[in-house]
């Protein structure tokens, strides 16, 4: 026979307690609900023994509702925050400015899962020119992450048509990235990195990368890449297969 939930077997000798106690207070036997407390907590205690499994019961339930709140939240987010998570002007746009479906990506470029994802971010962009894609700069794991993300920023607003050949340069690079190495990769992109170095201090670069950190909060991604297709969130690195799905997904919306 299936034991009793747990939460059943508590709320009975929660109730039997709380009797107890009621029909005691303020008499010379008061004594007896703590006896029966004790009891009570002896039999709680023996059930958890004799029945283990319920703990993983109530931490698989516990987990499944976390998950549906999480999810909830994001939608929330995702609905409220639309615009300034695909249509942020600041925010550099590649593919089809004019496409029918929004990809967004949160990424940072010292994260070797960012750079795992270039080619089939490359790949995409070639099989299917109806994508619009936004890239949001994300660096959280390093100074040099910050460093590169406001140059490829100020790239973008100086020489937008080479930004995605500096993104690309700076995703494949192995080896440390350091700011020196920053500025080599994008001078070998031919950017014109004193013009670069002024731009990179203009606050409307510090406003995007700020608003980006705020989204990526409210929308709950703490790590990169992260995607936001239609109104689906993906977390982590993912193949072109199941790019390809959610945007086939996201179309089907509408």
């Amino acid at each position: 026979m299936r034991a009793r939930p747990l939460s059943v077997f508590i709320a009975a000798a929660t109730f039997a307690l709380s009797f107890a106690a009621f029909a005691q207070e303020g008499s010379r036997e008061g004594s007896l609900a703590q006896m029966q407390r004790q009891e009570i907590e002896q039999l709680i205690r023996e059930y958890i023994r004799d029945n283990p499994e319920i703990i993983l019961e109530a931490i698989q339930t516990l987990q499944a509702r976390e998950e549906a709140n999480q999810k909830r939240r994001q939608q929330e987010a995702l609905a409220s925050l639309r615009s300034d998570i695909e249509q942020s002007p600041d925010s550099p746009v590649i593919g089809n400015s004019a496409g029918d479906v929004t990809v967004v990506e949160f990424f940072d470029y010292r994260c070797s899962y960012c750079k795992s994802m270039l080619p089939a971010v490359q790949r995409l962009l070639k099989d299917d020119p109806k994508v619009r894609y936004v890239m949001k700069e994300f660096p959280i794991l390093s100074p040099e992450s910050r460093i590169a993300a406001q140059l490829a920023l100020a790239v973008w607003r100086l020489e937008p048509k080479r930004y995605f050949d500096l993104h690309g340069k700076l995703m494949g690079a192995r080896g440390e990235l350091t700011e020196r190495r920053i500025f080599e990769i994008a001078r070998d992109a031919g950017v014109n990195v004193e013009r670069a170095r002024h731009e990179m201090t203009d606050a409307g670069i510090e406003r995007e990368l700020t608003q980006n950190r705020e989204l990526a909060t409210a929308l709950g991604i703490t790590g990169t890449p992260g995607f936001v297709i239609g109104n689906q969130l993906i977390p982590g690195a993912i193949s072109i297969e199941k790019l390809k799905q959610a945007i086939a997904e996201a179309r089907r919306a509408g």
